[in-house]
């Protein structure tokens, strides 16, 4: 069930979510949010594997998208009173998106390493 301001998720799918968030798929992620995990943030390669692993499955899959309907799906509505409130509304809104898209980030990552492994254990068979 959605909201009267939220669309449903029909209108925007994971994949068209990923390909907008990035431009070019899960291979742009990485270098779109680059800036945003970095450091002691950075998610364990474990973390990241663990993931994209949900994300595969049919529950994690629904998990996933979610997550995206209450980051990156929520509607941009940022008119404040005056330029400094819109600003601000702006700024928390960012922030929210942020999160979701550090999430498919970690997910690319965890493909990324997922394909590495497989591609490793395939070329020692």
């Amino acid at each position: 069930m959605t909201g009267p301001f939220i669309a449903p998720r029909a209108g925007q799918p994971l994949d068209l979510l990923e390909q907008s968030a990035a431009g070019g798929g899960w291979e742009s992620l990485e270098q779109l949010i680059a800036p945003v995990i970095g450091g002691e943030l950075q998610p364990s390669d474990r973390v990241a594997k663990f993931l994209y692993a949900l994300h595969q499955h049919g529950d994690g899959r629904e998990l996933v998208e979610w997550l995206m309907d209450i980051t990156m799906r929520l509607p941009w509505r940022v008119t404040g009173k005056t330029m400094e409130e819109t600003a601000i509304l702006a700024i928390n809104r960012q922030a929210i998106a942020g999160v979701g898209e550090v999430i498919l980030k970690v997910i690319a990552k965890g493909k990324e390493l997922a394909d590495a492994e497989r591609n490793q254990n395939g070329a020692g068979a």
